[in-house]
């Protein structure tokens, strides 16, 4: 995976952090961060902390469980920074970094970029802390 002149998006869930993971790509050679949290106001500082010439960092409050939320964060990054290269989330359980190079491209991209943000969620995310599906309750 190549970091040097990339933009990437990194969406951090509840009980997770993109601190580090921020740090890394810049100090790997990204050419502009998009941080969103689900807590207000902890994305938008991170991004003051980092941004650099050359490097700018945009924060944001955005939860990537909403699809809405994911097609704002792709806008922004687009409008602020240019093209994504990178999606990566952050949760409680590590992270996982999507590639968008790596998107088919006859399907829609953002679909697909729903599709794969979906599946990173889940596997960032403890077992313990997923929704039961349609669990009776004792009667």
């Amino acid at each position: 995976m190549r970091v040097a002149g990339a933009v990437v998006v990194i969406a951090v869930l509840d009980g997770g952090s993109g601190a580090d993971l921020a740090r890394r790509f810049s100090a790997a050679g990204a050419a502009g961060l998009l941080i969103a949290d689900v807590r207000p106001g902890v994305a938008e500082d991170l991004a003051a902390e980092l941004d650099r010439p050359g490097c700018p960092v945009v924060g944001v409050s955005g939860d990537v469980h909403h699809p809405a939320d994911i097609a704002a964060l792709v806008d922004t990054a687009v409008k602020h920074l240019g093209p994504i290269d990178l999606f990566a989330v952050a949760g409680p359980d590590g992270e996982r970094i999507v590639q968008l190079a790596e998107l088919p491209v006859h399907l829609d991209p953002l679909a697909e970029l729903l599709a794969l943000v979906g599946e990173a969620i889940g596997e960032v995310i403890p077992a313990q802390r997923r929704p039961v599906a349609d669990v009776p309750l004792a009667g």
